[in-house]
């Protein structure tokens, strides 16, 4: 979410300016073929972002991580284990011999 809105801040006008721009239709005859291109594309590149941020938005509450207290996976989540989870959490390690079919515990 955060790197979609820092794109949507990247762009020095917004969308309802673009879109100010392509409605004006003198003002728009006067910008040249490329220029009018660019203009509508830098309007639907904001729209897409704009979508995706809405979309993310609604994920984020779906799968009720819009909770405060979340903490980030800064790197490895290795030892950490969800709530109510009993079992041992594995290493990357023991997960490769486990894919390879070589036994995991050589005790």
């Amino acid at each position: 979410v955060e790197a979609v809105n820092y794109q949507l801040d990247l762009y020095p006008n917004s969308e309802e300016d673009d879109a100010n721009i392509i409605k004006d239709k003198g003002l728009f005859r006067l910008l040249t073929y490329n220029q009018r291109m660019a203009v509508r594309h830098r309007r639907n590149e904001k729209r897409l972002l704009k979508r995706t941020l809405a979309a993310l938005e609604k994920q984020i509450r779906n799968k009720g991580l819009d909770v405060d207290g979340l903490k980030r996976a800064e790197g490895s989540t290795l030892g950490d284990v969800l709530k109510g989870e009993t079992r041992k959490q594995k290493t990357a390690l023991e997960d490769r011999l486990e894919k390879m079919g070589l036994p995991v515990d050589l005790k």
